[in-house]
């Protein structure tokens, strides 16, 4: 019996990435990129401790959040180039995961890449700044903290 090289987690995130690319994250063309069946694959990701579906929701939540932050491409062709069939469904993909829209995530990057990520009042110094379009607006709604913020590995890409 000829040994099986077991693929790293990095090598399985990159074959579900280029999978991703062509359209078909499927576990079956994956499991092919790796030179490995779908059922070693599977028995391989258990043993890591994780699963197949997993680690595509893992690869395409870091995707996009690498793709809203990075590029000016439509929400829409980002939620068609995961896979996912509409735009609906990639946001509520996204919600649940990250507990923000899409689009609130995307402004994070003008309003930080501008270094006005403090757009209220600071209580320590007592000099205020400009406060946020939604405070403008009347809403209570802040802005989201930085601990809270789901971010793609700085400086990599997602996989």
């Amino acid at each position: 019996m000829k040994p099986v090289q077991i693929p790293s987690r990095y090598s399985v995130r990159a074959a579900i990435a280029a999978s991703l690319c062509h359209g078909d994250a499927a576990l079956l063309h994956t499991a092919l990129q790796l030179g490995l069946s779908p059922r070693s694959l599977q028995r391989h990701l258990a043993g890591m401790g994780t699963s197949y579906s997993d680690m595509v929701a893992e690869v395409r939540l870091d995707t996009a959040c690498y793709l809203l932050l990075e590029s000016n491409e439509r929400i829409s062709d980002i939620a068609l180039r995961l896979g996912y069939a509409g735009t609906s469904s990639f946001s509520r993909v996204f919600m649940r995961l990250t507990r923000m829209q899409p689009v609130i995530y995307r402004r994070q990057r003008t309003v930080q890449g501008n270094d006005k990520s403090r757009l209220v009042k600071e209580p320590h110094t007592g000099n205020p700044q400009k406060p946020s379009r939604l405070a403008r607006n009347g809403k209570t709604s802040s802005q989201p903290s930085g601990s809270n913020v789901v971010r793609p590995r700085q400086g990599k890409k997602p996989f």
